[in-house]
C-alpha cells in the first residue's frame, strides 16, 4: 500500500533521514536495526545515516557533520546500552543536538532496563532519564511514531520547496 499525502505519493517527495546513534561495541546491533527500520518503512524511502557507514573519511569535520545530520533528521533514534553508558559523551552530545534542534527521539534500551540506567555511574542525561525508552528488542512497537514522523518531515520539505519557487516567482525583495 502506497501512503499519500495531499494528492502526492511518498516516493515523490524527498525521503526522510532517521539519525542514529550508537555506541561503537554497538555496530552489529545498530546495522540490523537499520536495515530493518528501512525495510520496514520502504514505502516512505527513509535512509537511516549511520555514523560507520555514512560518515566521511575526513575526521576533522566530524563534530560538524553530526550536528548537521542530526539537524536534517525527521528522527533521532538513539541506541542505548552499557557501552554507552561507559563512553558515550558522543551520544549524549548527538541526544543534545537533537534536543537543540527539536527532533523526535526515540530511546532504544539494548541488554540494558530502565532500573539499570538510573542507578547507573555517572549516569544518562536527564533528556534519556526523563523520555519514554523502549527495550530493543520492541523497536517495531514504534512504526506509527516513525511513520508520523516521516510524514511530518516530508510535510515541512514540501512546504518550504513551495515558498522557495514562489519567492523564485516573484524576482527579488525590492
Amino acid at each position: 500500500m502506497r501512503l499519500s499525502l495531499g494528492g502526492c505519493k511518498l516516493a515523490a517527495l524527498k525521503s526522510p533521514q532517521f539519525f542514529l546513534s550508537y555506541a561503537g561495541e554497538d555496530a552489529f546491533e545498530a546495522t540490523l536495526l537499520k536495515e530493518a527500520i528501512e525495510s520496514l518503512l520502504q514505502d516512505t524511502g527513509v535512509r537511516v545515516w549511520a555514523f560507520g557507514r555514512d560518515q566521511a573519511g575526513d575526521q576533522r569535520s566530524v563534530g560538524k557533520s553530526l550536528k548537521e545530520r542530526v539537524r536534517e533528521s525527521a528522527v533521532v533514534i538513539l541506541l542505548l546500552s552499557r557501552f554507552t553508558l561507559e563512553a558515550g559523551a558522543n551520544q549524549w552530545m548527538e541526544l543534545a543536538y537533537a534536543d537543540a534542534f527539536d527532533i523526535p527521539t526515540f530511546i532504544l534500551l539494548h541488554h540494558l532496563t530502565f532500573d539499570e540506567l538510573k542507578r547507573a555511574e555517572p549516569g544518562a542525561p536527564s533528556l534519556v532519564l526523563e523520555g519514554q525508552c523502549t527495550v530493543a528488542s520492541e523497536w517495531h512497537s514504534l512504526e506509527t511514531g516513525l511513520r508520523e514522523c516521516c510524514l511530518k518531515k516530508m510535510s515541512e520539505h514540501r512546504s518550504s520547496k513551495g515558498r522557495r519557487q514562489e519567492t523564485s516567482r516573484k524576482g527579488p525583495a525590492r
